[in-house]
């Protein structure tokens, strides 16, 4: 689970850019390569019986890569240990994910890095676009670095706390490893937490007049949940790093929200899937709703491609 290539996929916005200071801190603690991607959109003219113009459009497309190129460069950051690769991709109709994904898959790319806001107009990196659809499709972990940080951090990054919810699933494991690499990595004060769901549901009487209900979660796994986290943490290995173990009650992506707050986490790295049942961490559901709402960066680990599928 410890990083081996970083990607910084970028469209020269600040969120990119921000994105950015994320990646290259990452890449000296870890001491890898780093890499920068810009798509350029290419157009298909022979659709619109405009053959003519493909000469123009190809001379317009070829001078885009070359002043990607140039910005690429000014902005790869001057490693004296690791190295640093820019490239620009071309996909057609500007899909910049599939485009995306490719670099990932040719490169053996292991965590990807971007903003959640970009630029407007095609292939704009925005949650719900790019950025949310490169989750969803589970090629490698992604750090999302959201859209309250319009412009790079000021001084130099740097997790001192980071949160991993944990809802003792196959995939929370993978997810509890990789953020123990990082906290490693930093020094950081390592999170668990666990948070035994409440829900409200619609109920209806004898007469068939509806009403609410909540329905708790077992209290005696709530009362077991912290010694639980204690020993999966030893479980799954990897560097020995401080930390503290959490139990909370309400809805789950609220309850990791308002930690993530109240305890002031530079991090959360969480799994895209989870438990069947009580309530799964699916995006769409609650890590859609943490990397939307959450006030760090949210790092995504998806299942293993071995992983069986969910219920």
């Amino acid at each position: 689970m410890t990083p081996r290539r970083i990607l910084v996929p970028t469209d020269f916005s600040p969120s990119a850019d921000a994105a950015l200071a994320h990646a290259g801190s990452l890449a000296d603690r870890f001491r890898v390569p780093l890499h920068l991607l810009h798509v350029v959109h290419e157009t298909n003219t022979d659709l619109y019986g405009l053959g003519d113009a493909k000469v123009h459009i190809d001379r317009l497309r070829e001078e885009a890569e070359s002043a990607a190129r140039a910005r690429l460069a000014e902005l790869a950051p001057d490693r004296a240990v690791q190295e640093v690769h820019t490239a620009v991709a071309r996909h057609p109709e500007g899909n910049v994910v599939d485009a995306i994904e490719q670099y990932v898959l040719d490169s053996a790319i292991d965590l990807v890095v971007m903003g959640t806001h970009g630029r407007q107009g095609l292939g704009r990196f925005v949650l719900g676009s790019v950025a949310n659809r490169l989750v969803r499709r589970g090629v490698a972990p992604v750090l999302t670095v959201r859209s309250g940080e319009e412009e790079a951090p000021a001084a130099p990054v740097a997790y001192d706390n980071i949160l991993a919810p944990i809802d003792f699933s196959d995939h929370s494991k993978a997810a509890l490893r990789l953020s123990k690499e990082v906290a490693s990595q930093y020094g950081a004060t390592q999170h668990l937490l666990f948070v035994a769901e409440k829900r409200v549901l619609p109920t209806f009487s004898d007469t068939g007049i509806p009403g609410v209900g909540v329905v708790e979660m077992d209290p005696e796994i709530v009362a077991n949940a912290g010694e639980a986290l204690d020993e999966l943490s030893a479980s799954v290995g990897g560097p020995e790093v401080t930390t503290a173990h959490h139990v909370e009650e309400g809805d789950v992506a609220q309850a990791i929200i308002d930690f993530a707050d109240a305890h002031e986490a530079d991090l959360i790295v969480m799994a895209t899937r989870g438990l069947t049942g009580i309530d799964r961490f699916v995006l769409g559901s609650n890590t859609e709703r943490v990397v939307r709402t959450a006030p760090c960066p949210v790092l995504t680990v998806p299942p293993s491609p071995d992983a069986p599928p969910d219920d």
